[in-house]
């Protein structure tokens, strides 16, 4: 088979899997849940963003608040004012989930626990960076004190004070030495046990940027700075590189990502360094070994103010985005986000055209638009408008801006423009 030919194949197939499901992105402002809400926007906002693969609730952190988006769309806040357990604490920095627990850590003081009603406190959790479950367990990683491990009926601490990651599933255990970087270890006989890139084969390099396991295998996925290296047991089996898939980008790293129920891996590029903005999210398609990218030109991300992502049981991907909640559903789409409370959507609103020379009209489908502001994409606020009819852009640069537009009922809607 010629190239071409594969080529036609392989867009074929693409074009068929893109229109067997429906895709489409939806935006929602964090005041649609909560007024003074926002997420981080460097560091690791995937850690503060987590959704609970045992039903489906989204859950946020942010300083000493603690959110939760129920599946049926029911928000609430959990903080010092109403619940006494947490009171003291300095700032949530990871979450994690048991089938019947969400446990929370600060680094300065420790674990707390939530079993669906009551918040408790989980010792000897001081000094915690990292979180992690296997069914039950939660593993916890601290800087320069032994790991801990919890169960339901108490915990223990580890052997070691060097780990800053530490992933497991079914009773196999690895770590790094590091939160975002660090050498690899493999438990073995209870103990860590370094791993060499240059012995072992499919373990393409020492650096290690994110790892996880899928949730559907006992396959670990590890990034580094040539792609995603595959463990099962206690041995790495395959590799995911720019010479082995197709249109992945290769000048960027691997931040995060997410493994889907079909094996398909969502992941997160970027430049190294936890103060630098991500670049673009991909999407690879395992079967076809083809990345799609999706980036500020396709995307309503705003990417310069940091990106997490999750994955839910659905198959639907959130992206938390500073103020603003991402979803792009590619499947069964939880029934919430079709309600009116959250219709203010970037699919609420139609901006056209986009792009444009001269000229901007807003349809609003019927819902009542008080203010429209355009900002630059440095934020700053360039013109402010009250009527959908006729809006010049003509005295504008050549660029991309950001359009606001907000309701009635304070909600607020961000879609991209282009002006050429």
């Amino acid at each position: 088979m010629d190239e071409t030919m594969k080529n036609v194949i392989i867009f074929l197939a693409l074009l068929i899997s893109n229109f067997g499901q429906a895709q489409s992105w939806h935006t929602y402002n964090a005041n649609i849940f909560h007024p003074y809400y926002y997420w981080s926007s460097f560091g690791f906002p995937y850690k503060q963003f987590k959704i609970n693969p045992y039903d489906n609730s989204l859950w946020f952190a942010q300083e000493t608040n603690i959110f939760r988006l129920a599946n049926n769309g029911q928000f609430t806040v959990f903080n010092d004012g109403n619940e006494p357990t947490l009171q003291g604490y300095y700032a949530f920095e990871d979450i994690t989930f048991t089938p019947t627990r969400t446990v929370l850590i600060d680094r300065y003081f420790g674990l707390v626990n939530y079993d669906g009603s009551n918040w408790s406190t989980i010792p000897n959790g001081v000094d915690g960076v990292h979180l992690s479950s296997d069914d039950d367990t939660i593993w916890c990683a601290r800087i320069n004190e032994n790991y801990l491990v919890n169960h339901p009926q108490g915990s223990q601490l580890g052997n070691v004070s060097y780990l800053r990651r530490i992933e497991s599933k079914n009773g196999n255990h690895w770590a790094t030495s590091g939160v975002d970087q660090g050498a690899l270890f493999h438990f073995q006989n209870g103990m860590p046990t370094m791993y060499n890139a240059d012995t072992i084969p499919f373990m393409l390099e020492n650096q290690t940027y994110h790892m996880k396991f899928s949730n559907y295998s006992d396959t670990l996925y590890k990034s580094g700075d040539l792609g995603i290296s595959l463990a099962v047991g206690n041995s790495f089996v395959d590799t995911i590189t720019p010479n082995n898939s197709i249109n992945m980008p290769t000048d960027l790293i691997i931040k995060e990502f997410e493994i889907d129920q079909n094996h398909n891996i969502w992941a997160v590029f970027g430049e190294f360094g936890i103060l630098n903005p991500p670049k673009k999210i991909g999407f690879l398609n395992r079967s076809l070994k083809t990345w799609t990218i999706y980036d500020d030109q396709n995307t309503p991300i705003v990417f310069n103010d940091g990106v997490g992502i999750e994955l839910d049981t659905l198959g639907n991907l959130w992206v938390v985005n500073k103020q603003l909640l991402h979803v792009f559903t590619t499947g069964i789409e939880p029934a919430w986000l079709g309600t009116s409370e959250l219709a203010n959507d970037n699919s609420s609103i139609v901006i056209y055209p986009n792009p444009t020379k001269n000229e901007l009209h807003i349809q609003n489908n019927g819902l009542n638009v008080e203010l429209i502001e355009i900002l630059d994409i440095n934020g700053n606020l360039l013109m402010s408008l009250t009527s959908l009819e006729n809006i010049s852009v003509e005295n504008l640069d050549a660029g991309l801006y950001f359009v606001l537009v907000k309701f009635d009922k304070g909600n607020i809607v961000q879609q991209k423009l282009i002006k050429e």
